[in-house]
């Protein structure tokens, strides 16, 4: 039985507590875009999309929103008729307003779901089970699974039984249980976030500036913030810019001189580490792609330099050398001086020696405990 995906109603559960978050988890935010923009974007090529929420001022939260985020408005808002019942409730009513007669059900917790799951999924589908649910390790995925309309009269029985676990409704329907671990889904786009600390991990690595002009003392202070970072439980990446490119390796050693005999790039390793050099041109987004991409990678990026950019900043003034903030406040973490400087900005100031006082001034910008 082939199904087209634009036959697939998409609907999005958003009507949790949000009891272990402590806020609401469709809209917190992940590279710029709330987790229900990015789901709302991602599954945009079918012809409904149902958001499901717990109450109408709920619905109009959301609607408000994605109408500021510019996401696509061809959305049908539903909020729960009987409450405090979870997710059964969510799936009960998309199922009854939903057009088509198969939607796939995703949690709105879920910020790198995409459309190859309902695409893999539908390739399963025949008349001889009314649930498509994918396992992860033999544990079941039911708010990431496609559901058929014939399962309604099973659900509003439960409902009137308060049997409300879904694991309930697999007793009782014809289920296909698909594990993921036969397909090349990869098991990032399971994952949802239920917690502040599985939040700060899913943000990680922190980016940020250690900014000033030349001989601010901008080595120095990262050393510090290493230092102290580290001892929190935090690692750390330093990124350098250099913007008179006159840096390379040193005189003498074997990759000196293959670099000056005319490699375009040379490399050197060992069982615990690598070092490459390379003539290419790299951005810091660049190397902050690669240090993500390592097998244990940071918790702090920090890039000395790039006053001028967007990322946001600990700018080191110094007396004497530096005396004027040359950074945008608004890109500013705070400023760490050695003298007494007076700004009314409003950003936060601290001792160049006061490592303890800006480390504790990065983890609350950045709202991340260890």
């Amino acid at each position: 039985m082939e199904k087209k995906l634009t036959e697939l109603s998409v609907v999005l559960l958003a009507g949790g507590n949000n009891s272990r978050m402590g806020q609401n988890k469709p809209l917190l935010s992940y590279d710029g875009k709330t987790f229900l923009e990015r789901l709302v974007t991602v599954f945009s090529s079918y012809d409904e999309i149902i958001l499901s929420a717990k109450t109408e001022s709920q619905c109009e939260e959301y609607r408000s929103a994605l109408k500021t985020n510019d996401a696509p408005a061809k959305i049908k808002f539903i909020s729960d008729k009987n409450q405090d019942k979870g997710p059964l409730e969510g799936i009960r009513r998309a199922l009854t307003e939903s057009k088509n007669e198969f939607a796939f059900i995703c949690a709105s917790d879920m910020p790198f779901a995409t459309n190859a799951i309902p695409e893999y999924l539908t390739e399963f589908f025949c008349s001889d089970y009314d649930c498509y649910v994918p396992t992860i390790c033999g544990r079941a995925e039911p708010l990431c699974a496609v559901y058929k309309k014939s399962v309604l009269p099973v659900i509003e029985k439960q409902m009137q039984d308060n049997e409300l676990k879904i694991s309930r409704l697999f007793e009782k329907v014809p289920v296909k249980f698909i594990p993921v671990e036969k397909s090349c889904l990869d098991k990032k786009l399971f994952l949802n976030v239920n917690t502040p600390e599985e939040y700060a991990n899913l943000r990680k690595p922190f980016v940020f500036c250690v900014s000033g002009i030349k001989n601010s003392g901008k080595t120095r202070m990262v050393l510090l913030l290493i230092s102290e970072l580290k001892k929190r439980g935090f690692t750390c990446a330093v990124i350098k810019h250099d913007g008179h490119n006159c840096f390379s390796d040193a005189p003498g050693t074997d990759t000196f001189r293959f670099s000056e005999q005319g490699a375009s790039a040379t490399a050197i390793f060992s069982e615990s580490r690598f070092m490459l050099s390379a003539s290419e041109s790299q951005t810091a987004e660049d190397l902050i792609a690669k240090i993500k991409s390592l097998s244990s990678p940071a918790d702090f990026i920090i890039i000395e330099g790039l006053k001028d950019s967007p990322y946001p900043k600990v700018e080191v003034l110094r007396k004497n050398v530096s005396e004027t903030s040359v950074c945008k406040s608004e890109t500013l973490i705070c400023r760490a001086s050695n003298f007494c400087f007076s700004e009314s900005d409003g950003i936060p100031q601290y001792d160049t020696d006061d490592a303890t006082g800006i480390a504790d001034c990065i983890e609350n910008y950045f709202e991340v405990r260890p």
